[in-house]
């Protein structure tokens, strides 16, 4: 399992591995289902819990297009655009709820033509991706950071046995996740309700 300083170096060391899908990454053919969750689960695998896990199913996908998240496929066949928004999904959807995605993503599905939405969406994904990148850069610091931090080492962890010190880092980052959702659900609420 590891000393609660392992695991904070091996947490400094997983950021590092983690990477964004570039705009470049995104086939530039339309695929088909079964491709679409092959691409998905090839590209966003340093995000899976598990080896054996899936990043996105048939019926995940049939539902966000249910659920107007995402548009449907045109002949059976997903675009770039689709792509772009599924890779959003998955990093929202454990954050918002599908409604709020889909509420976040509406002002696309709104423009006049397809070709609007998808200079849209390509430039709604350039920025989440550069939001990414600030993210796990913030990540690494605040990892460097909380193993960096006197005042947290000797107000906080002092008081822990090394098996309560890994509880408490644990809850640490489930704090800041939580409140950041929370921050995320006010603004969402205060500028799209």
């Amino acid at each position: 399992m590891g000393t609660y300083e392992e695991i904070l170096e091996t947490f400094k060391e997983k950021i590092k591995t983690v990477s964004v899908v570039e705009i470049a990454d995104i086939p530039k053919i339309d695929l088909y289902m079964d491709q679409v969750t092959t691409f998905m689960d090839q590209a966003l695998a340093p995000y899976k819990r598990s080896s054996d896990g899936k990043v996105l199913t048939k019926t995940m996908i049939n539902n966000y297009t249910k659920a107007k998240v995402l548009p449907p496929p045109v002949k059976k066949k997903y675009g770039r655009t689709h792509i772009m928004l599924l890779i959003m999904i998955f990093h929202l959807k454990s954050v918002l709820s599908i409604k709020d995605i889909a509420t976040l993503f509406q002002p696309i599905f709104a423009l006049p033509t397809k070709e609007d939405a998808e200079k849209q969406t390509e430039k709604i994904y350039a920025g989440f991706i550069y939001l990414q990148k600030a993210t796990l850069t913030y990540m690494q610091a605040s990892a460097e950071g909380i193993i960096d931090d006197t005042l947290f080492q000797q107000k906080i962890m002092a008081n822990y046995d090394e098996e309560m010190k890994k509880i408490m880092l644990i809850l640490l980052l489930a704090i800041r996740a939580n409140a950041e959702k929370h921050l995320a659900e006010k603004v969402l609420d205060l500028y799209f309700y």
